[in-house]
């Protein structure tokens, strides 16, 4: 049912072979979270939304945001601003890096203060600026990376524009879509329309990724078979829960998809506090005021809300967060919690 719904993409010269995507997530999909995601079964990853105005005014600070951890590939950077321009040297400057696999336009963040200087989901209500950005991002790739663009449906639920918006980023040169089928304004509340997803996939010839709402693989798999389109983007639903990835996978392969044991669930916050204090030790000292491990531990904070919100003992830790603690007393909590042991499951007599 499940084993020939998703079939290897081509977004330009590079091939995909495994079309489920991580989101980039601002705050949230730094290298410690998209290494584990990956080593998960997730196809791609793409960074955190980078400043394209950031990386040409104070580069050193700004190419923090796209620290990669380990071997990440497939991997996209995700670049964001109004001014062709100054989008067109940033792409060149990460082309040039050597260390991705393309680079993604950020026209859909629908945070205000993105949106309200006309950047990301701001781009959407004037789409020939849209398009104007992408080619001039593709011409200074120059062949090097293949260039993507992550949008919305429009603007409100007066200015659904996507099909003018999607046509022109095409005609610009985009070698793909990551299309998040809710309108801006209403960021990521009311329901995903998927109908309209599926017309625009009709309507263009690069490959149309979806995005919005995925909560389960069985949803991944329903959603590509009713709109046809060529692979799905996960976001929220995989935080806290990478092994969404895994579970795509097995659906795919014909096996049932397992909740995470608790060891599993230790074992990657373990592992995901771990690397993000050695991916803050890169940093110059002046930038950390709380230290490499402090800023990890609080970096971490709201994947634990993810990872351990089904837990008996959850409540104890969330009232407890807002407090500066070091990684082996963050941990001690956690393992506390994780004894505690699941709501569904029976309470452990004493």
């Amino acid at each position: 049912m499940f084993r020939d719904t998703l079939q290897p993409m081509a977004m330009g010269p590079l091939r995909i072979e495994w079309p489920v995507f991580l989101a980039p997530m601002a705050g949230y999909t730094d290298g410690s979270f998209r290494s584990l995601c990956l080593e998960q079964g997730c196809g791609a990853v793409v960074t955190e939304m980078t400043s394209s105005q950031g990386l040409i005014r104070s580069r050193r600070r700004t190419m923090r945001v796209l620290e990669r951890w380990g071997g990440e590939h497939p991997i996209g950077a995700q670049l964001y601003g109004s001014d062709p321009g100054a989008m067109a040297e940033a792409a060149d400057l990460v082309a040039g890096l050597g260390a991705f696999d393309f680079l993604d336009v950020n026209a859909g963040c629908p945070m205000p203060k993105i949106r309200n200087r006309g950047d990301g989901a701001g781009l959407m209500r004037n789409p020939a600026r849209m398009a104007e950005i992408v080619r001039a991002v593709v011409a200074a790739a120059d062949g090097r990376l293949p260039v993507t663009v992550k949008t919305r449906i429009g603007w409100c639920p007066d200015t659904v524009n996507v099909m003018e918006t999607t046509a022109g980023v095409e005609e610009a040169g985009a070698a793909a879509i990551f299309l998040h089928g809710r309108v801006a304004r209403l960021r990521h509340s009311g329901e995903v329309d998927w109908a309209l997803i599926a017309a625009v996939k009709a309507a263009r010839r690069v490959p149309v990724i979806g995005n919005g709402g995925f909560k389960s693989a069985e949803d991944m798999f329903r959603v590509v078979r009713e709109t046809g389109i060529d692979g799905v983007m996960v976001g929220r639903g995989a935080l806290g829960n990478p092994w969404l990835f895994r579970d795509a996978r097995d659906l795919a392969a014909g096996r049932q998809p397992s909740q995470p044991t608790v060891d599993e669930v230790r074992t990657a916050i373990h592992e995901q506090l771990r690397r993000g204090i050695e991916l803050m030790k890169r940093r110059e000292p002046k930038e950390l005021k709380l230290g490499a491990e402090l800023t990890a531990c609080l970096v971490m904070r709201p994947h634990l809300v993810r990872y351990l919100r089904g837990f008996r003992r959850f409540g104890e830790l969330a009232r407890t967060l807002e407090e500066r603690v070091d990684a082996t007393s963050l941990l001690e909590r956690v393992e506390g919690v994780l004894a505690s042991g699941r709501k569904s499951e029976a309470p452990r007599i004493a």
